[in-house]
């Protein structure tokens, strides 16, 4: 399967690849081929898969790029040429340029909706690679869409630890839905402790976990998925037994298409406040 000009890969073993995945070896497929050999450097979403920044939502097949002093709006089949703001933070990621990690954050703040982006924001803090205050400062004061920037810094927490909680959490901000805590430790009544919750509403009663199932993945070299399962559901009645709180499930497929989320939450009782 050629997937651009000079460049072909197994078709079988492309399909099965993430779309994030699939942009990587577009990229490495336009700078084995030279395509990104005239000043070119990686941006936005392109600059994010090179970086490891999670995304939600669609990745494009073009790779991002601009060419500092050059004018934008430009592209091909396989390079989309953008125009960059004066005071562009690069760095080189493997010999590539491409925008630092603090820029592409910046940049896709501005442009993409928080559901899609506030991953990428939590994961970043989490692991110490940015700040709040230094994000900011990478876009200019009157720039195009910098409420939007704002509003994602406001909102990002290290705290949250995995693209499918922020994603959730995504959701229950853009619907109004109560701030739950993160990541709350739990415990029983000798003391001990049963887990750690990945939201909780007290003053509801509430705990809600998102029940990915790339983390039974991780899990599943200790034991068969039915142990796995059993497991979970133990620790949940603990949990419920201990706080006396109900605990509440939903998928990455109720968190991105949201009706699921909010008609689990809305049934436990944490619905939107206006």
């Amino acid at each position: 399967m050629r997937i651009l000009r000079g460049a072909y890969v197994r078709r079988d073993a492309f399909n099965r690849l993430t779309r994030a995945q699939a942009h990587r070896v577009r990229i490495i497929a336009a700078r084995l081929t030279g395509l990104l050999d005239d000043g070119a450097i990686l941006t936005r979403e392109s600059a994010a898969v090179m970086h490891g920044i999670p995304l939600v939502g669609d990745v494009p097949q073009q790779v991002q790029v601009v060419r500092v002093g050059r004018d934008g709006g430009r592209a091909s089949a396989t390079i989309r040429t953008l125009r960059s703001c004066r005071e562009f933070e690069t760095e080189l990621n493997d010999g590539l340029p491409m925008a630092s990690v603090v820029q592409t954050l910046a940049d896709l703040g501005r442009r993409r909706p928080l559901r899609d982006v506030l991953a990428g924001f939590d994961a970043m803090l989490r692991a110490g690679r940015v700040t709040k205050e230094a994000i900011a400062a990478a876009a200019p004061k009157r720039s195009w869409g910098r409420p939007r920037l704002c509003r994602a810094i406001e909102v990002a927490d290290p705290a949250s630890e995995s693209p499918g909680e922020s994603l959730s959490r995504a959701v229950m901000i853009e619907h109004h839905l109560p701030m739950p805590a993160l990541q709350e430790p739990v415990r029983n009544e000798r003391g001990g402790l049963l887990g750690r919750v990945d939201f909780i509403w007290p003053e509801r009663g509430v705990i809600g976990e998102f029940d990915g199932r790339v983390k039974y993945g991780r899990e599943l070299a200790g034991g068969p998925v039915e142990e796995v399962l059993l497991a979970e559901r133990r620790r949940e009645i603990d949990i419920e037994l201990a706080t006396g709180m109900r605990v509440v499930r939903w998928l990455w497929d109720d968190a991105f298409r949201e009706r699921g989320l909010l008609e689990v939450l809305a049934e436990a009782g944490v619905r939107s406040l206006h």
